[in-house]
């Protein structure tokens, strides 16, 4: 009987339909000569090893032996995989064709003892029909993905032996109960938040003035000195607007055009979709791997999602002729032959390449699903036009004895910039005297580095080699959920107690990047340099030297914690915070605690019935006469002043809303039958 083991059920319904008409069974799928099973992700975890009663004397941990356990919930389909397993003489490991997917698949084999035949399904594409067909008349042997397994192994034992280790030593040392969680790639990425965070409260703005001029046919200079924007004092600038505002004609003294070039982006690995999702959309980057998951087994609309791969393989051109076609650009199909090594070049892959785009999408795509794959579309239509070509304008003109730039921009060839949102502001170039029409100082200062957003974390990530496509995003919801960091708006802050931690590891390797990357590089050399078993025990014996030098160090260090307030309290001293707009600074018990005393009597509101309003994580209600205000209304967040306005009986104009088509409006907002409602200036009422 010959098994095929999958990931999920979704991808085991499209290979069982392709394979002919499966019969549904308890846990599988029955289709000619094949069973169809699947795992729901990883079906076993790293068992109890460690011992349970936590203790400064029993570390280091190094396990003899890793020993394996069923994850509590799914021990009903690993009896079924068990059971099929017992009765194949062939297994098809369907797992996703990468390093997690092979280790899910693998691990279980080795679990029940599986000595049987293994082939090995590999493809980035989605699993249509005829790449299930194709894919199954050229099976690999699962020996040719050892290296692969050996790899993913290393990684998932390797995390295992520095978080239970290191989280020990920190969070006993720390005292006060609370879990410290370390790890081989939170801990530096929560390390670079925590360093910019402070760097920019530290950052002093220094104010310093430009100054402006406007002269006829639209064009607006600033003032250079030096060939530099002129940054003057106060007084200088002052000066120099009171010298000028006499002169009533400028004198152009130089004019610059200058032709760009710029060729097509790369196509889209897993990171920079996620990154340009962030931007323009403000998806987290799960979110955007969930999407992109979705876009590739449920819809079959793009390839394989979890790479870092930006380019095809040089045997990929009949793809990219078929998929230009299916898309509706068979007028790109000559420049396939032309695009060369920006776009096909086999040597910048290890195993899977760029995500690509198969199909075009159907009308009932879901909105989320159609902006991302809309990204994906773009950068691959875009690699096959051509270049977008342009003239940076500059004008300088000679006001008194001083020297304005007026810069300008004209479009000469679109190329792929046609696909993106794009600017063309050419100037009229002008000869010879021009009138000027204004002229005045305007005060600025210096800006401090940005915060990280979800995009500029993953491109810092990405550099740095911090995990990999495939991790990243969960990397980032760990920090999130091990409240280490927080969102504010589109930023990514860090918590008092992710700064607590990475003050407590000090100069600690951990807290490294450059140790996280040297990890991942060696990692992906047991994989790409065929290193197997051997290259797996080498990785795990240099973490083993690591830990037990940062053990060592770390266990003569004194940890002085702050009592921290309790999770719920902390959720509600932020609640206040943000309904009454104000800053709450720490989060030990003492603060917070005078904080609630402070600050929770001011958002008590009481209903104009005369009952009490309380707040809750979606809204405000009256006990009383049950009346809701909800925090976020036809996509515009209510404040608590507003609510406060609105269970008062008070009428509150409001701006920002947003309709289902997407149109923003103003209205007038009440409260009445329990209900928001809405009144427009033309009299019309709405619920």
């Amino acid at each position: 009987m010959k098994l095929v083991i999958t990931e999920k059920p979704s991808v085991a319904l499209d290979i069982a339909r392709a394979l002919g008409r499966p019969v549904r069974r308890q846990g599988y799928l029955e289709v000619g000569d094949y069973l169809v099973t699947w795992t729901y992700g990883h079906l076993l975890e790293i068992g109890e090893i460690a011992p349970k009663k936590w203790s400064l004397e029993d570390l280091p941990i190094f396990p003899e032996k890793f020993q394996y356990t069923v994850i509590k919930g799914k021990e009903g389909q690993f009896r079924v995989v068990r059971k099929l397993l017992e009765g194949a003489d062939t297994v098809v490991n369907c797992g996703d064709a990468g390093r997690e997917g092979e280790l899910i698949v693998r691990e279980l084999l080795e679990y029940v003892g599986y000595r049987g035949k293994v082939l090995r399904l590999w493809t980035s594409e989605a699993l249509t029909r005829d790449v299930v067909l194709r894919e199954f008349r050229r099976l690999r042997p699962g020996s040719q993905f050892d290296s692969l397994y050996y790899s993913a192994l290393a990684r998932q034992n390797g995390d295992w032996i520095v978080g239970i280790n290191l989280t020990r030593l920190v969070t006993l040392k720390a005292g006060g109960g609370e879990v410290w969680s370390v790890g081989r790639v939170q801990t530096p990425t929560l390390a670079m938040i925590v360093r910019r965070d402070r760097e920019i409260e530290s950052f002093k703005p220094e104010i310093y003035y430009v100054v402006l001029a406007s002269f006829e046919g639209g064009l607006k200079g600033i003032m250079t000195r030096n060939g530099e924007e002129a940054r003057l004092g106060r007084e200088e600038a002052e000066r120099v607007v009171k010298a000028l505002s006499g002169v009533e004609r400028g004198r152009v003294e130089r004019v610059e055009q200058e032709r760009k070039e710029e060729r097509p982006p790369l196509l889209h690995s897993l990171t920079s979709l996620q990154r340009e999702a962030n931007v323009l959309f403000g998806l987290s980057a799960k979110r955007t791997l969930d999407i992109a998951q979705s876009l590739y087994e449920e819809w079959k609309l793009i390839s394989y999602p979890r790479t870092d791969a930006r380019y095809l393989g040089e045997g990929n051109r009949e793809l990219a002729r078929d998929i230009l076609r299916k898309l509706g650009r068979s007028d790109l199909v000559p420049r396939v032959d032309q695009v060369g090594k920006r776009v096909f070049d086999s040597s910048k892959l290890t195993d899977h390449h760029a995500i690509i785009p198969l199909d075009r999408p159907p009308e009932n795509l879901p909105s989320l699903h159609r902006k991302v794959y809309d990204l994906v579309y773009r950068k691959f239509v875009g690699a096959f036009l051509e270049d977008y070509v342009y003239e940076i304008q500059r004008v300088w003109i000679r006001l008194g004895q001083e020297l304005f730039l007026v810069q300008g921009k004209r479009n000469l060839q679109l190329g792929w910039m046609q696909l993106y949102p794009h600017e063309d502001q050419p100037l009229v170039i002008p000869r010879g005297e021009v009138r000027k029409e204004w002229v005045r100082e305007e005060e600025r200062e210096t800006k401090p580095p940005a915060r990280f957003t979800e995009a500029s974390l993953l491109r810092e990530m990405e550099r740095l080699g911090l995990g990999t496509p495939a991790t990243r995003a969960g990397i980032i919801e760990t920090l999130l959920e091990r409240d280490y960091v927080e969102r504010r708006g589109k930023s990514l802050v860090s918590t008092e107690k992710g700064r607590e931690l990475v003050d407590k590891l000090g100069d600690s390797k951990v807290v490294s990047p450059d140790m996280t990357a040297e990890w991942e590089r060696m990692l992906e050399e047991i994989y790409v340099k065929g290193k197997g078993e051997r290259g797996y025990q080498e990785f795990l014996e240099g973490i083993k030297r690591f830990t037990r030098e940062e053990v060592e160090r770390l266990m003569s260090r004194e940890f002085k914690v702050e009592r921290r307030a309790t999770p719920e309290m902390l959720r509600l001293a932020r609640s206040v915070a943000r309904d009454l707009g104000v800053k709450l600074t720490g989060s030990g018990m003492e603060e917070v605690k005078r904080f609630l005393d402070e600050n929770l009597p001011r958002t008590k509101i009481v209903c104009k019935c005369g009952g009490e309003v309380e707040g809750f994580s979606r809204g405000w209600k009256c006990r009383s006469c049950g009346s809701v205000v909800w925090r976020e209304i036809a996509g515009k967040r209510i404040t608590f002043r507003q609510a406060k306005a609105l269970f008062q009986g008070k009428e509150v104009k409001m701006r920002g809303f947003r309709s289902r088509t997407g149109k923003r409006f103003s209205a007038i907002v009440y409260l009445e039958e329990g209900k928001v409602k809405f009144k427009f200036q033309d009299g019309e009422r709405t619920g």
